[in-house]
């Protein structure tokens, strides 16, 4: 460009060659570049058709005609708006013109407001939220969602008094087409409705008067209060159970209000068993059995019956030899924890989750039930609250002690809202359950290269490494907290598994 009166000449003929140039280091494809060049000549066009020159070129310049082609397009997607973006770069790297600081979609986490009835509740939504600990991204994309609710309200001349949970609604399913469209209002409201419980805003609605249960329902309500309170069993199995038998009481005939159990009989209830047990596997149909005889047990020690029928209820075929429970090596295990990433909070919660459930064998649940009253520093023991109310008392090693330590001092959050050991890593900072525990062994399973590994494998773990260090069946059964031994027994075939590989095949000696 030496020699050349910029103020007087062609933008084309002052940059082109420099912007090609310069495309190419960037590392710009040609295909891109090719099309960047070609913008920027039409773009020069329009300029010296308006009498301009290349020293009259400057941001607000290219923003003009990138809307002038968009008007004149009807698009929002022109060649201008796509490439002259790059132009800038190039003009802003060669002194030629100042960018404009990009614009902020909110400021400290606040988004933009437009006036409308909650402007003011949102900056406190903000606030409430860092208190809170929700991520950053989190609770931008919620404040927007309350932000966006505010301009909603403002055009449908709605205040403050006038929110209620019909208006959430409706707002929801106006950001769920049209030009406003918005999926992740969905989700974002139940936070944003959450903070307007928390703040009094929102009345939660009165619960509606109790509707007279219907027979069937009735009865499974006071069976499931049976199973929950004089026997003790938790709230899972009692759930569980109730799925299993809960068409066979719906389709029980009703007289007078009352459900008719005279046409029971052992053949009936096989019938209903061998039906509702299809496709199932035989430890699902085992639990079916168990609950179809609980139930008529209880019905005939409350009257339902006349007689007890629960002995005639067929159990499902069980194979001449169970499958083995599919255990880990240690090598495996090894590689599960080295999966967790230390260097975060939630990399130490999950080791510690992983090494606690492969020492000690706790079922996921017992892990979930977990709270700091339950850990004993000073004796070195876990209390755990296992099936039917049991209660265990278990030993913690020095390497399950050392990750809980690591991951209660540097991984739990310190605004968790229960005393529940394991917490989630993101609000609402409570206790992980079932299913959360189950997902954070099948993360690292996944992460470490294992394929699918659920929690209850390393519980089978550490039961076959009880027997493989000379441990006995008795000790196997303390570790798990099995009700009966019989149910520890099919270890004892894992441990003479193991011990086949070491006896010579029949007629052969074995070699030195």
């Amino acid at each position: 460009m030496a020699g050349m009166d910029v103020n007087r000449v062609d933008p084309v003929e002052a940059w082109a060659e420099p912007l090609a140039a310069w495309l190419t280091v960037s590392k710009i494809s040609s295909e891109r570049s090719r099309r960047a060049v070609l913008a920027f000549g039409r773009f020069s066009v329009w300029v010296r058709s308006r009498g301009l020159f290349a020293a009259d070129v400057d941001e607000d310049l290219v923003d003009a005609y990138v809307a002038a082609e968009e008007q004149r397009s009807g698009s929002k997607v022109t060649a201008a708006a796509q490439y002259l973006p790059l132009v800038k770069r190039f003009l802003s790297d060669h002194g030629v013109l100042i960018l404009r600081p990009p614009a902020s979609r909110g400021l400290d986490g606040r988004p933009r407001l437009q006036g409308g009835p909650l402007d003011e509740v949102v900056l406190d939504l903000v606030s409430w939220l860092k208190e809170q600990g929700y991520a950053v991204g989190t609770a931008s994309s919620v404040a927007c969602t309350a932000a966006r609710l505010s301009c909603w309200m403002s055009r449908q001349r709605l205040d403050v008094q006038d929110l209620d949970d019909t208006v959430l609604t409706r707002f929801v399913a106006s950001q769920s087409r049209g030009r406003d469209w918005h999926p992740s209002s969905a989700r974002r409201i139940v936070t944003v409705r959450n903070f307007f419980l928390a703040t009094s805003l929102l009345t939660p609605p009165s619960q509606p008067p109790p509707v007279p249960t219907a027979p069937a329902e009735q009865l499974l309500e006071d069976w499931i209060a049976h199973l929950r309170a004089p026997r003790g069993l938790s709230q899972g199995w009692a759930a569980e159970c109730r799925g299993w038998v809960q068409d066979f009481v719906t389709e029980l005939p009703i007289e007078d209000g009352q459900l008719v159990w005279d046409g029971v009989d052992v053949t009936a209830v096989n019938r209903y068993v061998a039906r509702r047990g299809q496709g199932y596997s035989l430890s699902s149909r085992r639990h079916l059995v168990s609950a179809m005889r609980g139930l008529l047990d209880w019905a005939f020690l409350t009257g339902q019956v006349s007689r007890s029928i629960s002995a005639g209820i067929l159990r499902p075929a069980t194979p001449a030899a169970p499958a083995l429970p599919r255990a880990l090596t240690p090598g495996q295990v090894l590689a599960l924890v080295a999966a967790a990433d230390t260097s975060t909070p939630t990399g130490l919660r999950d080791r510690a989750i992983v090494v606690l459930i492969s020492r000690l064998g706790l079922r996921a649940g017992e892990v979930a039930t977990l709270t700091l009253d339950d850990v004993d520093w000073h004796a070195g023991t876990l209390m755990v609250h296992g099936k039917s109310g049991r209660v265990l008392r278990l030993p913690v090693p020095v390497d399950v002690g050392q990750a809980l330590v690591d991951y209660l001092r540097d991984g739990r959050p310190v605004g968790a809202s229960d005393r529940a050991v394991f917490t989630r890593s993101r609000p609402p900072l409570v206790g992980l359950g079932r299913q959360g525990i189950s997902g954070v062994v099948a993360h690292l399973a996944t992460v470490a290269g294992l394929g699918t590994v659920h929690a209850h494998a390393l519980r089978h773990t550490a039961a076959t490494a009880v027997l493989a260090c000379g441990g006995s069946l008795v000790e196997a059964r303390e570790l798990l907290g099995h009700a009966r031994t019989d149910t520890t027994m099919i270890y004892a075939r894992t441990d003479l598994a193991a011990l086949r590989v070491l006896a010579p095949t029949w007629g052969k000696v074995p070699g030195p």
